[in-house]
């Protein structure tokens, strides 16, 4: 995997992660995925089924307004909606924005400036790239 800067923009956040941790959810069937990333940490949950990466692996996501290009048969992409921004009383201060994918929630945290990007109720893309 090629050396990628986080890319942070309207419209865009992608960024290179080390899937930390793939546990169980309390609902069956589906897991919850960590990511530890260059500039953010994220956490979602997904059907097990559907999980294209595992626990140790590189890999790298994208927030997008766009449809993102992908492997079809290699990477995971939904569509949803960004529900929510907020600001975290952190030192340093952090930005949290949480994605609904029908039902499946992103999490994703950051000390860059996040929620600048987005619009509370856009439309977005969350592409995970196979590892």
């Amino acid at each position: 995997m090629s050396v990628l800067q986080v890319e942070l923009r309207e419209g865009l956040l992608r960024d290179e992660c080390t899937v930390t941790n793939i546990r169980k959810s309390l609902i069956p069937g589906i897991v919850i995925v960590s990511l530890d990333c260059q500039g953010s940490k994220v956490e979602f949950d997904v059907l097990k089924e559907l999980l294209v990466v595992s626990e140790g692996s590189k890999t790298e996501y994208t927030l997008s307004r766009e449809k993102p290009e992908y492997d079809e048969k290699k990477d995971f992409v939904a569509w949803g909606y960004v529900i929510s921004k907020k600001n975290v009383e952190t030192t340093p201060p952090k930005q949290k924005l949480i994605v609904s994918l029908w039902g499946y929630m992103v999490m994703i945290e950051s000390s860059e400036n996040i929620n600048s990007c987005f619009n509370l109720m856009d439309k977005v893309y969350f592409k995970l790239k196979h590892s």
